[in-house]
């Protein structure tokens, strides 16, 4: 089991975090990636609190334990084209021209409704933070009405995409970072491209 902690440990690293220790460290909420290393190397053990932590962020509760014990997961509904942020910024002109499936397209499962258009984008930055951490992979169907408290995908006027919060004030409409470090801005002029309707992870 100990073995076992530490492999998935090191590949929650590897393809969520880039390797970075320090990242993987901040999510788990410590000041540098020293503790990551630490359990890595079996200095320290990777206890049931850690264990708790790391399910909370990848979103699967049984995730870090062994194979035979991990249950089922929920029905997948589709696989979506993964998207870069400036073409997300275009969306349909991207997936009319037939990007979906071909050479070199990344599609991504999901349990949500899959339309036409909807489509998958990997978030960047920490600004969404603690709630969304960079690397994770949200699901955009923008043939859905957003609503105040949504979470939103936005083109600015430099055509690249945006991830935030949705908020109303009034008659007026306003952009919402997680991470308090980030201001709240106003929506103005940028479009909204689409509703963030999930969020899943691929470790493969």
């Amino acid at each position: 089991m100990i073995e076992y902690r530490k492999q998935r440990l090191q590949q929650l690293l590897d393809l969520r975090y880039e390797g970075s220790k320090a990242a993987l460290g901040r999510a788990l909420g410590y000041r540098d990636g020293a503790f990551v290393g630490q359990m890595l190397r079996g200095e320290r053990p990777i206890t049931e609190k850690t264990v708790d932590q790391i399910h909370a962020l990848v979103g699967c509760k049984g995730w870090f334990e062994q194979e035979e014990n991990v249950v089922a997961g929920p029905d997948i509904r589709g696989s979506v084209p993964l998207l870069s942020s400036v073409q997300a910024g275009a969306f349909k002109e991207v997936l009319d021209s037939g990007y979906s499936g071909g050479d070199g397209v990344v599609m991504i499962p999901t349990t949500v409704p899959v339309n036409r258009y909807t489509f998958a984008l990997r978030v960047q930055g920490d600004s969404m933070e603690p709630r969304f951490t960079e690397g994770m992979l949200l699901i955009v169907e923008p043939e859905l009405d957003p609503q105040p408290g949504d979470y939103v995908i936005v083109k600015n006027g430099s055509e690249e995409t945006t991830f935030k919060q949705l908020i109303k004030d009034g008659a007026d409409w306003y952009l919402k970072p997680l991470n308090p470090r980030y201001p709240i801005r106003a929506l103005g002029k940028d479009t909204i491209v689409g509703v963030v309707r999930g969020v899943t992870e691929q470790f493969r």
